[in-house]
């Protein structure tokens, strides 16, 4: 368990029983201005998802049921993607979406810190319209697309209760971590595949 200014967060996983239950719960609203305590573990989730070396991180993958999402895109990840454009740190509280469903669907690989037996290639809408609060209470409305807004939706859908798992339909491509992992690495150009074993060997290090 790593702690982050004396603040210790640990993810937890579905395939364990004691902890299932906060992954499979709607997370409660977060009230402002922001507690002691909310301002405590929404600094150390980004201690965490930077430790991660991830993209996105909810509150309920470290036992927090709450609803505060933290959202970090670098340029190693953005490299494993084709026209990703990178995004700093930042926190939404409170964060919901709604597909724009004439936009359609794009089916892509997706692994998650919270489910350690599956992954696969998720199916999401390729467009959004998003709302949240920032750390200061402000609410924000916008259009998302891409890559940012799977990423978006995933976390979201921890909020919700709802894991890659209950997305991944029968026809969805999906098999244990290991296997997909060698099946997107197969996908990607010689240029990111450099990138991808980078970035798998800092990740298999923590």
């Amino acid at each position: 368990m790593t702690s982050h200014n004396g603040y210790a967060l640990e993810i937890v996983t579905v395939e364990e029983v004691a902890h299932s239950q906060v992954l499979r719960k709607p997370a409660k609203p977060v009230s402002f201005p922001l507690s002691s305590t909310d301002l405590q573990l929404i600094a150390a989730m980004k201690g965490k998802l930077y430790e991660l070396g991830g993209v996105g991180l909810a509150a309920p993958q470290v036992n927090r049921a709450k609803q505060i999402i933290a959202i970090y895109i670098p340029e190693e990840a953005a490299l494993l993607r084709n026209n990703v454009r990178t995004y700093p740190m930042h926190i939404m509280i409170n964060p919901n979406y709604q597909g724009i469903e004439e936009k359609g669907f794009i089916h892509d690989f997706e692994g998650c810190y919270s489910v350690s037996s599956k992954a696969g290639k998720v199916p999401r809408y390729s467009q959004i319209s998003l709302h949240y609060q920032d750390e200061n209470g402000q609410a924000h409305t916008s259009t998302e697309s891409g890559f940012y807004a799977r990423v978006l939706q995933h976390e979201i859908d921890h909020l919700n209760g709802t894991l890659i798992i209950d997305r991944l339909t029968p026809d969805c491509v999906q098999g244990s971590v290991q296997e997909m992992m060698a099946l997107r690495r197969k996908e990607l150009s010689d240029e990111q595949k450099a990138a991808f074993d980078l970035v798998i060997s800092k990740k298999f290090k923590k």
